[in-house]
């Protein structure tokens, strides 16, 4: 019987591999190290960047940021989906954003777009500075720059202004008055608007964050209010500007099969607004892909039963 403490028994016993996902591990000597960009990339031992401050006399408690694995992971994405449209025989793209409000820190927004710029990789706001900040930032006139949250007249202002400047900007009205609001300011202006909509599916998601989901949730448009929408946009001569439409099915989604069944109806809705003479372009999923922050590839709160390809 084993008694000795070793490398293998640190891995096993706090489930590094599980949860390291290739990023994390401990090295021969019995320390924790990093690898940013996984086997692509050099080990950073993280005891030697604790001695390296402690000789520099910086104070403790300390952050330490890897923006190489913001890098890698923003290339995983887009490579795992790009890897699922050849499988399938995908002939449309996929775009992906950054919701600013993960990280409002201006070198990890700055890195995601760096390593996002040759898969137009956009970005989401959800308040005016995160907007004002996106436009700013994102030179790319491909990549998406996604308006959700709480939208005043100003809000809608300052997106119009980033159409007018050649952004591709969509503002996702999550009610009807958002929609009516876009309607009127775009009018003023005279700036033709890029438009989402927000639904609210019957499909709940799975999770701590489940109830932000399902016919209940506090965001989006119900059927019949999809309908009215529908008929506004035709009315203000402004059909052909539904561009998008969105959905939510909670952030961290532990099972996959709760992502399956939103994207199905999603998909339902957006094959009639299409024809109701709607020119959709984007199914934009919101929340969803999730951590495996305990390792344990199950469906309890804290893990996912998925990988990252098997989501794409």
């Amino acid at each position: 019987m084993k008694t000795e403490w070793d490398v293998e028994s640190a891995i096993a016993t706090y489930n590094v591999e599980g949860w390291g996902n290739g990023y994390f591990t401990v090295n021969s000597s019995g320390n924790v190290e990093s690898k940013p960009l996984q086997e692509n990339g050099g080990s950073i031992v993280l005891l030697e960047v604790v001695n390296e401050a402690r000789g520099r006399n910086l104070g403790f408690p300390l952050v330490i940021r890897f923006p190489d694995l913001l890098r890698h992971r923003v290339e995983s994405v887009n490579h795992a989906f790009q890897t699922a449209m050849t499988e399938f025989g995908y002939r449309n793209e996929y775009r992906g954003v950054f919701p600013i409000k993960v990280n409002q820190l201006r070198e990890v927004i700055e890195e995601i777009i760096d390593a996002g710029e040759q898969f137009h990789f956009g970005l989401e706001a959800g308040s005016k500075p995160e907007l004002v900040a996106a436009l700013a930032m994102q030179k790319n006139p491909e990549s998406l720059i996604i308006c959700n949250g709480y939208k005043d007249p100003a809000f809608i202002r300052i997106a119009l202004l980033g159409r007018k400047l050649g952004k591709s900007v969509v503002i996702v009205a999550e009610k009807l008055e958002e929609l009516e609001q876009t309607i009127r300011i775009s009018n003023e202006v005279g700036v033709e608007p890029h438009i989402g909509i927000r639904a609210r599916l019957y499909s709940k998601g799975s999770g701590k964050w489940s109830p932000s989901g399902g016919e209940n949730a506090k965001f989006g448009l119900d059927t019949t209010s999809l309908v009215a929408a529908s008929q506004m946009l035709k009315e203000a001569g402004l059909a052909h500007c539904l561009k998008l439409f969105h959905f939510h099915v909670g952030s961290q989604v532990p099972d996959i099969s709760t992502i399956k069944r939103a994207v199905r109806e999603a998909a339902r809705y957006y094959a009639k607004l299409c024809k109701l003479g709607h020119q959709l372009g984007y199914l934009d999923v919101g929340g969803g892909l999730g951590v495996d922050y305990d390792g344990s590839r199950s469906d309890f709160d804290s893990s996912t039963n998925y990988s990252l390809q098997e989501y794409a």
